[in-house]
């Protein structure tokens, strides 16, 4: 396959550019499936994750198609929407990076100043997530509005918009693929929506460290999910 070398710009942008463009050429045709994950991370020396956010902005700009379990396929030209989306300014595994670094412990904080209201609003939003779940479903606004009550929880409106604006970044067109991804595998939605509940029950308590080792637990598996394949590869 006619890679060139990456440039210094970000390398997901750079592996989407690449491939959009041998699509544009005739290299891949529609209805051709692509390299999986691992031979083109291999053949461009790059990390699968890296490779998995190119896959995703392709995704996002109409070009491919990513079938969970099965790989990913080059779309009909008559289904391609033929514009450009905007990339975020950060990758979705740089925002799962900052968010488990600061999220454990803004926990750890609202526990002991979360109210009642507080509590009530995230039981609401965690009963939203069961009745999504039971659909095989997975609302990311509560999800994000169960993470966001637990930093306004703390009192410290820093740390509250620093966590909205860590999820404004996760809402980019890219990162919200990126997301449905992972919403469309069972075990993670089952394992995502047992550890909110965690989360809750600590905060409840009132116990700091079990709602920082809670939230840390679910963030830590939300990570290891996004660095895993999901594109057909063996692992």
């Amino acid at each position: 396959m006619p890679l060139e070398a990456l440039e210094s710009r970000r390398l997901y942008a750079q592996i989407a550019d690449q491939v959009a463009t041998l699509i544009a050429t005739g290299e891949y045709r529609p209805g051709d499936q692509l390299p999986s994950e691992r031979d083109l991370a291999e053949q461009l020396r790059v990390s699968r994750p890296t490779v998995r956010e190119a896959m995703i902005a392709l995704e996002v700009r109409g070009l491919i198609d990513i079938r969970v379990g099965v790989g990913m396929f080059v779309r009909p030209r008559g289904a391609r929407p033929g514009r450009r989306t905007a990339l975020p300014r950060h990758t979705a595994l740089e925002v799962i990076q900052a968010r488990v670094l600061i999220e454990p412990q803004v926990a750890a904080l609202a526990a002991e100043t979360i109210t009642d209201r507080d509590l009530t609003s995230l039981n609401k939003h965690l009963e939203a997530l069961k009745v999504a779940f039971d659909r095989g479903q997975w609302s990311a606004a509560d999800d994000r509005a169960i993470h966001e009550t637990v930093a306004r929880a703390t009192g410290n409106q820093l740390l509250a918009d620093l966590i909205e604006e860590l999820f404004n970044d996760r809402d980019s067109a890219v990162a919200l693929k990126f997301d449905e991804h992972l919403g469309q595998m069972p075990h993670v939605r089952e394992h995502s929506f047992d550890d909110h509940r965690k989360v809750v029950e600590a905060l409840e308590r009132r116990d700091p460290d079990a709602a920082r080792a809670a939230m840390h637990d679910h963030l830590a598996y939300v990570q290891s999910e996004m660095l895993a394949g999901w594109s057909g590869d063996a692992t």
